[in-house]
């Protein structure tokens, strides 16, 4: 099976890219410079780098000199921070993308998987648990962006004959994670003892960890499914603070927890509680616990605090 990913060089991209490698899948990876090559599977016969800015998607047909059998689509510029608001950014990843599904549908590929977000439901103020066919308010330019992709590339698909998946993911972690995170921050504070301001803590939550969203993700890849959304998510969520103490747990850490020291937003409380029902109904199951996830992240912070020390000492031996 040939396989194209946008975005290869993201979290799951790289996850994702391990994984099909490691299954013998033939894998075109786009990304925009070869910088963060080096994250990615060593090169070989079945790993193929294709480099692309995400403005010359439309070029990718030229690009790419095979059928694939499916395009998984996770490039996307601004998903952190003051740029998920920013118009401009948001809007040319929306053109950018719909550029990169028309490219890919001249190549003749008839499956496309594109990667989506709890953004695009808003905000969900409600404890049961959040359905696909949810009524979608998003209050981001991210997330308005990210539901006009996918709703005018189903449009585009269902008049193509191409089969179009979009998993939503929810709270996504693991050890390759960006460094902002919530669960990154606190862990990093507590493996130093440091206090950790949090908000009260009460909103429910549910994380998914990176290799069972890979799992998932090999279902859709795979499968022979209905169409449209998917949640990806644990399908189980607790109060965040159970997360915070679990995570204080694996680390054995000293640091006082101040619940309550950051308020929550104007806007509200939110929670993070998605019905994976549809996705279990594809045989998935996710095997990765939360107290076991934050381990593994924790073992691989411990490896780089002992390469940062190590490079350090080197370099003061150099320097004396």
């Amino acid at each position: 099976m040939k396989i194209v990913i946008t975005g290869a060089t993201c979290m799951i991209g790289q996850a994702l890219c391990a994984q099909l490698i490691g299954m013998g899948y033939e894998v075109f990876a786009v990304v925009r410079n070869t910088n963060k090559c080096n994250t990615l599977p060593p090169e070989s016969e079945k790993m193929h780098i294709v480099i692309s800015s995400m403005e010359q998607y439309d070029s990718l047909d030229q690009k790419i000199s095979i059928i694939p059998d499916v395009a998984i689509l996770l490039a996307w510029e601004g998903t952190r921070g003051n740029n998920r608001d920013n118009l401009k950014v948001q809007q040319d990843n929306y053109s950018n993308n719909m550029n990169a599904i028309k490219s890919i549908k001249k190549l003749g590929c008839h499956k496309i998987i594109i990667a989506g977000s709890q953004a695009e439901y808003g905000p969900w103020y409600k404890e049961e648990k959040q359905l696909e066919d949810s009524m979608s308010h998003p209050n981001t330019a991210y997330g308005k962006y990210k539901l006009k992709l996918f709703e005018d590339a189903s449009e585009f698909c269902k008049n193509n004959s191409i089969k179009m998946y979009e998993p939503r993911f929810f709270s996504l972690y693991g050890p390759e994670d960006f460094e902002g995170t919530m669960v990154m921050t606190i862990l990093r504070k507590m493996m130093h003892n440091e206090p950790c301001q949090l908000t009260e803590c009460v909103q429910l939550w549910d994380f998914l960890y990176i290799s069972d969203a890979i799992e998932g993700l090999i279902c859709l890849i795979e499968k022979e499914c209905k169409t449209g959304i998917y949640n990806f998510g644990y399908g189980e969520a607790y109060p965040l603070k159970v997360y915070i103490e679990l995570m204080q747990k694996a680390t054995n850490s000293l640091s006082t927890l101040e619940y309550g020291a950051i308020p929550y937003p104007v806007t509200g409380m939110v929670n993070i509680n998605p019905d994976v029902t549809k996705l279990k109904a594809l045989g998935w199951e996710p095997k990765v616990g939360f107290e076991q996830g934050i381990k593994e992240i924790i073992r691989e912070l411990e490896e780089q605090e002992k390469q940062l020390f190590y490079m350090k000492k080197v370099h003061m031996n150099v320097i004396g």
